[in-house]
């Protein structure tokens, strides 16, 4: 039955997504001549929706059951979408490309463990301004949550950056 109510609400983020266009890094009005298409960030997006509830598990690359990490939910969601991301942090920020505008199904980066941009240590998918689907810590479920606020989490005030991994290198 859950694994029913996940595949439906991913279904309806899907179709959401596409249905308001938000995949372009072109300013409003101009065509892009390239980018993801459309149906690969409403899957990768709809992929990690339908793990919200699910539990965070260091070095986890899912599937629920078995839990993910904050670079595991990533790469799974990427891969949903047939799109193939390294499978750290680090390794997915080295990837890149980098970019200042991001958009929903793009990736968002904090400080590594050394409390410097070097090397990031957490990452999450962007769902909208300031928001985010990650899986946090051991204790948290995956979930969506507020990043680059005050008001955000510790070790979420601060973002490093952004990529696009479905623009390519």
């Amino acid at each position: 039955m859950l694994t029913r109510r996940r595949r439906r609400a991913a279904g309806i983020a899907a179709a959401a997504v596409l249905a308001l266009g938000l995949f372009s890094h072109q300013p409003p009005g101009v065509p892009a001549a390239t980018g993801a298409p459309p149906a690969a960030m409403a899957r990768v997006l709809g992929y990690a929706r339908a793990q919200e509830g699910c539990p965070y598990v260091w070095g986890g690359t899912g599937p629920c059951e078995a839990g993910y990490d904050c670079s595991g939910l990533a790469m799974q969601a990427y891969a949903s979408a047939g799109i193939t991301i390294p499978r750290t942090s680090q390794a997915q920020w080295a990837a890149g490309p980098r970019v200042t505008r991001p958009q929903p199904g793009d990736l968002v980066f904090f400080a590594g463990g050394d409390g410097t941009p070097a090397a990031p240590g957490h990452v999450g998918i962007v769902t909208g301004s300031h928001l985010m689907i990650d899986a946090y810590a051991t204790g948290f479920s995956i979930q969506q949550q507020s990043f680059g606020l005050a008001s955000s989490w510790p070790g979420q005030q601060v973002v490093v950056g952004f990529t696009a991994p479905w623009e390519g290198p």
